[in-house]
C-alpha cells in the first residue's frame, strides 16, 4: 500500500513509516513537497487542523495510486485563561472517499520570549535556531528534543500524531467509527 506525504521533512516521512510499522500495515511512503501559501505558524487548533487537511488533500491530489494522503501539521494553541501557549502536532488523514481521520500529540509549552518572536511572524524553527545555534532542528530532533535533552524528539510527537490518525481506520476500530451513533 501507497500513502503520500505532503513533506519532505525526513522526520515526517520517518514517523509515517514508524507509524505504519506500529499498526503492522505494509505501505510505502511517497513524500510530496507541501502546497504553496500555508502559513509559517499555525495559530490555533481549527489552524493547525485545516494546514494538516490541506496538506493531506494535496498529498492524496499529486500521488494517484496513493490509498492515503496524510498531512503533518504543528502549531500553537493558546490557554487565555492561563496566558500559556502550547505547541502541537496534528495528523490528518485522508482517503478516496473524502473520510478524514485526525490524531493530535502530547502537547508542551513554548516558553514567553519565543511566543513573543513567534507573533510578530517569525516561525518557531527560526525562533529556536536563533536561541540554540542550531540549524534546522525542526528537521532533526525538534525543539522538544533539545528542550528536554533528546529524551523526547520531534519524530516522536510526529509518530504520535499519525498513529492516532490510522487508530479509526484498523479493522478493529472501523466498526466503532463508522457506526451513526
Amino acid at each position: 500500500m501507497k500513502v503520500a506525504l505532503a513533506s519532505r521533512n525526513p522526520s515526517k516521512v520517518k514517523a509515517v513509516e514508524e507509524a505504519l510499522s506500529i499498526l503492522n500495515i505494509n505501505g510505502t511512503v511517497e513524500a510530496v513537497d507541501p502546497p504553496p501559501g500555508l502559513p509559517p505558524e499555525p495559530m490555533g487548533l481549527e489552524a493547525i487542523v485545516n494546514g494538516a487537511v490541506i496538506r493531506a488533500k494535496h498529498a492524496l491530489n499529486l500521488i494517484k495510486d496513493s490509498i492515503y494522503g496524510i498531512g503533518i501539521e504543528a502549531g500553537v494553541l493558546t490557554l487565555s485563561a492561563l496566558n500559556v501557549n502550547l505547541d502541537v502536532t496534528v495528523a490528518v488523514v485522508i482517503d478516496r472517499k473524502s473520510l478524514i481521520t485526525i490524531g493530535l500529540s502530547p502537547a508542551f509549552m513554548i516558553p514567553p520570549a519565543f511566543m513573543r518572536e513567534l507573533m510578530t511572524g517569525k516561525e518557531l524553527n527560526d525562533v529556536v535556531e536563533k536561541y540554540y545555534g542550531i540549524p534546522n532542528a525542526g528537521k532533526g530532533i525538534g525543539f522538544i528534543g533539545l528542550l528536554s535533552r533528546g529524551l523526547t524528539k520531534r519524530i516522536n510527537l510526529n509518530t504520535e500524531a499519525v498513529y492516532m490518525a490510522l487508530l479509526p481506520r484498523m479493522p478493529w476500530n472501523r466498526e466503532l467509527y463508522e457506526a451513526d451513533g
